[in-house]
């Protein structure tokens, strides 16, 4: 129906026009919150209104306040005294509205400044709602990406990590296999992910702020958030020993473009047809921010999948890869692509796109993840079968065992560096295909002390 595509305001409109508003009264005491920027013209204005200003609050700098960085956006100079202290990239200040004709030969509306105090991005975001639920995100996507291509942009946007440290998704593979039936040329996409909101990247970019003449800022979009901190400086110190960094990354994940700059970490391989890289940015652009709040307020909420929940689907999951796709289940147990690991693999991309499908609310987040998963390992499959059988075929039995218990050993000193459970090593163990193996492996893993007791549990201090 025609009215789910019906669009709020914009996000970013609602916080211009609360703060144009207060700004013509002079002499009124108003309370802003918004980004401090430095403006080109900061000399001129503090030497001009020195003599009269510095007698009221001592030496003080002259700095902008916008209430949002965003192309277009106004900016109200603000007279802060020194003594107040470091001036935060986010503040609340509060104040009088004053002129510069009153202090100078200058003109123009300013704040005195006479309190001060930090404001965290990610508390000030959440001072203002998203206008979007997840239908109309949804319908966002459609408009926005074919089908197959939309699906995959459902985590890249929407979901959160447990494990690391911004909002945000899976970052896409966007897989070239130089076949005649599947493309090549990605740059629609990538021009379209760098044309978006720079909340929704963690690079630096350039905004044009309106003050008298328009003028550039640099804006980071770094937002500091978190659920879990993974204190990973012993599984570093054991995995950074690795012959070959084998565990780091698979040479059939790597892609044409990376999408690094983007929210997220995550890769999902991605092979896109010619006709699903035809891509439709109006809407998706306009309402940037208003996805990253939506996303920043689930953030927030912490609607985390659990270890659990994930392990089940991942475990019917693997079943059915087994069973229908047989040669890259063996190689995603290597690690030969996409590897098993709860963590920069598999199972990681998996709690990502339940997480996503869930905030959406979309129906089963179960049967869309398994629907998207199957059609996009068919592909890999299907493209990379005779390369994945050489590969295979040239890993002796010895190294496979090899393979799977370093790349176990990493998984688990990633994941529970404090020490980790027998029941949980043979859990992983069974993931990969050795169950019967199981308690030999452990028992020559202890004697060789390659793991060692720690806290009640165990941790590796070296690889095979």
């Amino acid at each position: 129906m025609m009215e789910e595509y019906i669009l709020p305001q914009k996000l970013s409109e609602k916080f211009k026009l609360r703060f144009l508003k207060p700004t013509t009264r002079v002499g009124e005491w108003l309370i802003f919150q918004g980004f401090t920027v430095k403006l080109p013209n900061s000399a001129e204005l503090r030497e001009r209104s020195w003599s009269s200003l510095s007698t009221l609050v001592g030496d003080f700098e002259v700095v902008g306040i916008t209430p949002f960085p965003e192309d277009g956006f106004p900016v109200l100079p603000a007279v802060i005294s020194r003594r107040l202290g470091k001036l935060p990239r986010v503040a609340e200040i509060e104040g009088r509205i004053l002129d510069f004709s009153q202090f100078s030969h200058l003109s123009g509306r300013f704040i005195l400044v006479e309190k001060l105090k930090p404001i965290s991005l990610e508390k000030y975001l959440s001072l203002e709602k998203s206008g979007l639920d997840g239908r109309k995100i949804y319908n966002i996507l459609d408009l926005s990406f074919p089908e197959r291509l939309r699906d995959a942009m459902v985590p890249y946007f929407l979901s959160s990590s447990g494990y690391l440290f911004r909002i945000g998704g899976c970052t896409l593979s966007f897989l070239d296999t130089l076949s005649k039936y599947y493309a090549s040329d990605f740059s629609a996409v990538r021009e379209l992910l760098l044309s978006l909101h720079p909340l929704l990247r963690k690079n630096t970019v350039k905004v044009r702020l309106h003050y008298l003449d328009d003028f550039e800022i640099q804006v980071r979009g770094d937002l500091k958030i978190k659920y879990q901190s993974l204190a990973s400086r012993s599984a570093l110190k054991f995995y950074s020993k690795r012959k070959g960094r084998e565990w780091e990354k698979s040479a059939f994940t790597q892609s044409d473009i990376r999408m690094e700059e983007i929210i997220g970490v995550s890769d999902i391989p991605f092979i896109p047809t010619r006709e699903e890289i035809q891509v439709y940015g109006d809407e998706i652009r306009e309402y940037g921010l208003d996805i990253a709040r939506y996303v920043l307020e689930k953030h927030l909420e912490r609607p985390l999948m659990t270890d659990e929940s994930v392990d089940i689907f991942k475990e019917r999951l693997i079943g059915k890869l087994e069973k229908e796709l047989p040669l890259l289940s063996e190689a995603m147990k290597m690690g030969i692509v996409m590897d098993m690991a709860n963590v920069n693999g598999f199972g990681e991309h998996l709690a990502r796109l339940l997480n996503s499908w869930e905030r959406l609310n979309m129906g089963n987040p179960g049967d869309k993840v398994q629907l998207f998963y199957i059609h996009v390992l068919e592909r890999l499959e299907d493209v990379l079968q005779d390369r994945l059988r050489r590969e295979l075929a040239a890993l002796s039995e010895k190294k496979r065992v090899e393979r799977i218990i370093n790349r176990v050993l990493w998984e688990l000193n990633t994941l529970r560096p404090e020490g980790w459970s027998y029941e949980y090593f043979e859990k992983k163990i069974e993931e990969r295909g050795l169950e019967d193996r199981t308690s030999k492996i452990f028992e020559a893993l202890l004697r060789e002390n390659i793991i060692i007791r720690k806290n009640g549990g165990y941790v590796a201090i070296s690889s095979l």
